[in-house]
């Protein structure tokens, strides 16, 4: 908190709002008596943790609807998972050659 008298408060007053903005309190003074307090508006406060929690919330049902029970599928990580793990299995069947009984691939492949 801040104490300013109000002659001075007169010329800086932008620099005091952007202060009661940033949460600090300022109180004005005159001949050194507290005469009024400058303090942030409540609408101007940021949301609460619970306004925060119910709007996340609400975005993730408005996903889960947009997505379905499909994309939920999606989401489970063992399903992900092998179904990656097949595809590459699938792709990579074809990449690989027979080996000569030394190891070394036949060269007509």
């Amino acid at each position: 908190m801040q104490a300013v008298p109000i002659h001075q408060a007169k010329t800086q007053l932008s620099a005091l709002i952007a202060a009661v903005e940033q949460g600090e309190d300022v109180v004005l003074t005159r001949h050194g008596k507290r005469v009024a307090r400058l303090v942030r508006e409540p609408d101007a406060l940021p949301p609460s943790i619970e306004a925060r929690r119910q709007a996340i919330t609400a975005e993730l049902q408005a996903l889960r609807a947009k997505v379905g029970p499909r994309g939920a599928a999606l989401l489970d990580d063992d399903r992900m998972r092998d179904t990656a793990r097949a595809a590459l299995d699938r792709r990579a069947a074809g990449w690989t050659a027979p080996l000569a009984p030394e190891g070394i691939p036949h060269a007509g492949g």
